[in-house]
């Protein structure tokens, strides 16, 4: 202590000290123009590189230029990393608000029809979106969209919102939901700007007798919540969007019978992992809507979420949870 003592007593300090805000911000700074024929200099290092000099007069002790050259370091990585965090934070914001611009704040009305979904997203912005939108030209009334991106973060976010645009404009036009699927996968091919991808599954629906036609790109096959405990996996092939030129989609229909419930979820519920590191997986999901068949569908999206959570504990969350219900009213 008596060391420290002299050494903050020595009148160098406050000129040494006084570089400590021009540094912390990375600037390159000398306290001397140069050393001097009796002057002296420490490097200032970060990353295995010289970002700067302490240079100071031969009757400064060397004891204290070196403590002022580590806090002045120290100072520095702390900045940087400042500087690092309130720049992740405000892309997470901007990430954020794109996100949520790209969700419905309601549902079209549709006869004998209900819809509920639910998003809940990870520390990270993902890519998540789900819709549910009136379609012109293919003779079906609704659409039935959800979607997942495969990075993270403002480009994720951004690459949904074009993947929304131009999904919305191909099932105005398209003959059905493949070739909306091609129309979209074509644009993208054509115009990639990043190494992201996009998964989705998209069905049209007729209102009033009930038929879907779905087409998936790379996706989760939707749930169809049947009586008795049935749920079929309504299935459809397909490579992701923006991955392969040319790519051509197929086309599953089916019906959906009154009372009966259509469940679309990206993988962010099956890949959810408690704290051992287990997934939740396909099979335990399939259980648990098995004994939902006739509930409203917001209890659907209770019933699952709750369960995801519950699994989940106090283990990591990775990705975001995103799940879309169709009921068709009895």
């Amino acid at each position: 202590m008596s060391e420290l003592a002299s050494l903050a007593d020595d009148p160098g300090l406050e000129v040494l000290l006084a570089a400590a805000s021009a540094l912390a911000g990375g600037a390159a700074i000398a306290l001397e123009d140069s050393p001097g024929p009796d002057g002296r200099s420490l490097p200032l290092r970060l990353d295995e590189r010289t970002v700067g000099h302490v240079h100071y007069d031969a009757a400064v002790p060397g004891e204290l230029a070196e403590l002022v050259r580590a806090s002045l370091e120290m100072t520095i990585r702390g900045a940087r990393a400042h500087a690092s965090r309130v720049r992740a934070a405000q892309e997470l914001a901007i990430g954020r608000d794109i996100q949520r611009s790209l969700l419905p704040r309601r549902f079209p009305d549709v006869a004998g029809w209900r819809f509920a979904a639910d998003y809940e997203p990870a520390r990270e912005v993902g890519g998540d979106l789900y819709d549910v939108f009136r379609v012109r030209g293919s003779g079906a009334d609704v659409a039935l969209l959800i979607a997942d991106v495969t990075g993270k973060g403002v480009p994720a976010a951004l690459l949904m919102a074009d993947t929304k645009a131009l999904l919305h404009a191909a099932a105005d036009n398209a003959d059905d939901p493949a070739d909306a699927l091609s129309r979209v996968n074509r644009i993208l091919t054509l115009e990639r700007r990043s190494s992201l991808f996009v998964t989705a599954a998209l069905a049209e629906v007729d209102a009033g007798s009930g038929a879907l036609r779905l087409a998936s790109a790379g996706h989760e096959p939707p749930l169809l919540l049947g009586p008795g405990g049935r749920v079929e996996q309504i299935r459809a092939g397909g490579p992701i969007l923006g991955a392969f030129a040319g790519a051509t989609y197929d086309l599953t229909d089916c019906q959906v019978a009154p009372g009966e419930t259509v469940v679309l979820y990206t993988d962010g519920i099956t890949d959810t992992r408690d704290e051992g590191g287990t997934f939740y997986g396909e099979a335990r999901l399939l259980a648990l809507v098995a004994g939902l068949h006739g509930v409203e569908p917001e209890e659907v999206l209770a019933a699952v979420l709750d369960d995801v959570r519950s699994f989940r504990g106090e283990a990591e969350v990775y990705d975001d949870l995103t799940i879309l219900v169709a009921r068709r009213e009895p």
